[in-house]
């Protein structure tokens, strides 16, 4: 009979012991289900403070822009060219060569300039800070040339 015993022991313990080790597994699992809950709301409420981003430092680099015509003007002659803020400015020719500057902190312009005259030759020359963006000439009679520069 103690080979009996021996053997209904095993059972006897696992009958008396599942019910507490059912009940000590569901409360760890409960408990890491609130904790991580808990985390989870005291990161909503009360996120981490975020570092200022440091002020970028803006470089302004002034663009001078030069509109320039050149030729034989003949009787008359006009120019017509978009200042930096793109509005048409429209000027009667007295004599040639004739030039007109401008000074822009923008980061980026379009230029353009067109020129017409009685004479028979006529050209046309954009400057941006001293270097030739464009650059054209015609001859002929009643001559018309334009000059555009898209990005400066």
């Amino acid at each position: 009979m103690s080979a009996k015993l021996k053997r209904r022991h095993p059972v006897r313990l696992f009958s008396k012991l599942w019910l507490p080790a059912v009940v000590l597994v569901a409360i760890g699992v409960v408990s890491y289900g609130v904790s991580t809950a808990r985390h989870l709301n005291e990161a909503i409420t009360n996120p981490p403070s975020v570092s200022a981003i440091p002020a970028t430092v803006v470089e302004i680099n002034p663009k001078n822009v030069t509109y320039e015509v050149f030729g034989n003007m003949g009787a008359a002659g006009k120019v017509t060219y978009a200042d930096l803020n793109s509005q048409p400015i429209e000027v009667t020719l007295a004599s040639l060569p004739w030039s007109h500057s401008e000074t822009t902190m923008a980061s980026s312009a379009s230029l353009s300039l067109v020129a017409q005259v009685d004479g028979d030759s006529v050209g046309c020359r954009i400057l941006v800070n001293g270097q030739v963006r464009d650059e054209h000439s015609v001859s002929h009679e009643s001559a018309a040339v334009a000059c555009t520069v898209t990005a400066a």
